[in-house]
């Protein structure tokens, strides 16, 4: 596998040799009806790439399904099916491929006797000397080496899916096992059911409570369906809408560029009639040249009318253009009343869920006045039963509490830690600062350094004027006064600049202490945040133990009803069947509405691309008539300097 992949394709087979000056015309004839032979070598080496691609994405595959199937054994139910269920599908793509490699290696079989007979045909016919019968031997070779490391691959593939297929074994082995445990589950619900028979009386009371309560759920359920379907098609509309928003925009960009086409036409327009009259300016102070100066004068009005013609052309084309766009607007306003349409029809599909709502009503009062008469019976259970809601009411009040907590603690945490980083790059800053500030100390220490040994310089000097002679000693006092002068300057002004440094360099120096304060202060506020969320993940976890025992007697409740509940399953199966095929036929008439728009679509983009494709055609003419304007103002300018030349 790696040696094909280093290798890549086959290298294309070599260029034909020169023609040889004795060579006959029969040869050369030979060797040209040779050539599409060798251009047909090009597409087996794409061929070859091609399968190469495949291979490399099949061994990614395995290999990423060898470390799936390495994760630890620890999970849950819902994991392992999740993962068997994309090992299956791993294995269907990977059976795919493998079909395609085998075909691949079948046709490259069934190409090899083909590819040695061109080559041997080429040799043969245009006496290819014995260089070149080397190279084609040595690329035939290594074709041959190349098939041996495709099918080494393709063994190692199927090796790996036999691994894969022993995993699959184990994998479902753990499923027999969990099969047993749910098993044993059901046999220990079965016991339950058996110490309960004894409280017959309580549990027919509680069953029609709950009956109750399941129809209840049932109603709600539905008109939470019917509520779907109703922001099912409103978003539709509204889909629709934005589509249609669309369409007015493209509509509004297409006459903005028609109208910048018409304003280019204008110009161009312009363009020509100024060129027109310098031409015939320029024909009356060229009527004194020679024939030959009036005979091109003459061919370039010839292509100035020309011109003139295509721009008309060009204007019919762009009138054709904006027909276009009104037959486009008509499409448009077709949309927008099939838009209308749907909105009559939703509002229509309203008032029928607005009716199913009402009879969903009368239902619920029905089941009002049979709990009624329940209720008088049923006195005892409701007072448990709304003892343990209220517990779960307070419990689930005190988790959403704890939940906040928790968020609020979390985006307090996320704030503290992007001022923290904030913090950090204002102190490397502060400290870049700093490093610049101390490298400007250093070059004023050198400058201070050096304007000392100036004055020693000057010092010294000093010295020797007092030596000197009295005129001598005048004109070197005098000197030796401006270099005083000057040395004090630069002396001034190295203090000030030292002062200066020193100031930011202690305004730094606090500033990175405020920073370091902050931060120290920000470092408890984080350990107070961790320290109450892992007193808040405590309290959660005593929370959900008691509101885990809540909810496994309110389990062991409803078991005991489902008896009972049964048996209105099967009174309200008939009514639901009866609303889900009216919502099916509301579903259809949906998609038949959805088949016309995405018609609609598919006319109105086909009619954007012709109107596209026109004014690409314009704008290549327009190049070429700028092109040719062009070329006859350069002719313009030559006739010109011609002109100049021969009369001066």
């Amino acid at each position: 596998m790696s040696a094909a992949g280093g290798r890549g394709a086959a290298p294309p087979p070599p260029p034909p040799p020169p023609p040889r000056p004795q060579a006959s015309v029969a040869q050369f004839s030979v060797c040209l009806e040779e050539e599409p032979l060798r251009q047909n070598l090009s597409p087996h080496a794409r061929f070859m790439d091609k399968h190469q691609m495949i291979l490399k994405e099949l061994s990614l595959q395995l290999e990423s399904r060898s470390q799936e199937n390495c994760l630890p054994q620890n999970l849950s139910e819902h994991d392992m099916r999740r993962l068997t269920e994309e090992a299956l599908m791993q294995k269907a793509t990977l059976q795919e491929k493998l079909l395609e490699a085998e075909m691949a290696v079948s046709s490259t079989e069934m190409f090899l006797p083909t590819f040695k007979e061109t080559v041997l045909g080429i040799t043969n016919a245009c006496n290819l000397s014995t260089s070149d019968v080397i190279k084609i031997s040595k690329q035939e070779d290594l074709l041959l080496k190349e098939l041996e490391a495709f099918r080494y691959a393709k063994e190692l593939l199927l090796h790996l899916l036999q691994t894969t297929d022993h995993k699959e074994v184990s994998s479902e082995r753990i499923d027999i096992l969990m099969q047993k445990l749910v098993e044993t589950e059901t046999e220990i619900d079965a016991l339950k059911k058996e110490m309960l028979e004894r409280e017959r009386h309580i549990q027919e009371l509680s069953s029609q409570l709950q009956l109750e309560k399941a129809n209840a759920r049932k109603a709600d359920h539905l008109s939470k369906s019917v509520e779907a379907v109703q922001g099912h098609l409103q978003y539709q509309i509204k889909r629709k809408e934005m589509e249609n928003s669309q369409l007015q925009t493209k509509i509004q960009s297409l006459e903005k560029k028609i109208t910048e086409w018409k304003f280019q036409i204008g110009e161009h327009k312009h363009q020509i009639l100024a060129l027109k009259k310098t031409s015939e300016q320029k024909k009356n102070a060229l009527k004194k040249a020679t024939r030959v100066q009036k005979q091109r004068a003459e061919r370039s009005e010839a292509a100035v009318e020309n011109v003139a013609s295509k721009i008309k052309e060009r204007e019919v084309k762009l009138s054709e253009i904006l027909s276009a766009s009104s037959v486009w607007k008509n499409y448009h306003e077709k949309a927008v009343e099939e838009k209308m349409v749907l909105e009559i029809k939703t509002e229509t599909l309203k008032k029928q869920i607005t009716n199913l709502s009402e009879e969903l009503e009368n239902i619920e009062d029905r089941r009002r006045i049979s709990n009624k008469e329940i209720l008088g019976k049923l006195n005892s259970v409701n007072s448990e039963t709304e003892n343990i809601h209220l517990e779960n009411a307070r419990l689930k009040a005190s988790l959403a509490v704890l939940e906040n907590n928790t968020v609020s603690a979390e985006a307090e945490l996320l704030v503290l830690q992007e001022k923290a980083k904030q913090q950090e790059n204002l102190v490397e800053q502060y400290g870049t600062q700093v490093q610049k500030l101390q490298m400007e100390a250093e070059g004023l220490k050198t400058r201070y350094k050096t304007a000392l040994n100036e004055n020693k310089i000057t010092e010294a000097k000093y010295l020797q004027i007092d030596k000197t002679p009295a005129p001598f000693h005048r004109v070197e006092l005098s000197s030796s006064q401006m270099e005083d002068s000057n040395s004090s300057l630069r002396g001034h002004s190295l203090q000030e600049e030292n002062l200066n440094i020193q100031k930011k360099y202690e305004d730094l120096k606090r500033q990175l202490e405020k920073m370091e304060l902050q931060n120290e202060v920000l470092a408890h506020q984080l350990a107070n945040q961790e320290k109450s969320l892992q007193h808040n993940e405590l309290q959660l976890k005593e929370k959900f133990t008691e509101y885990g025992a809540l909810t496994r007697q309110l389990e062991a409740a409803l078991e005991e009803g489902r008896k009972m509940v049964s048996e209105e399953m099967e009174k309200m199966s008939s009514k639901e069947q009866t609303l889900q095929t009216k919502i099916l036929d509301l579903e259809t008439e949906l998609r038949e509405r959805q088949e016309e728009h995405k018609q609609l679509v598919c006319k109105v983009n086909h009619s954007q691309k012709h109107h596209e494709v026109c004014l690409k055609e314009l704008g290549h003419r327009l190049q070429k008539s700028e092109n040719h304007n062009q070329s006859i103002q350069n002719y313009i300018k030559f006739l010109k300097s011609s002109y100049i030349t021969m009369f001066g």
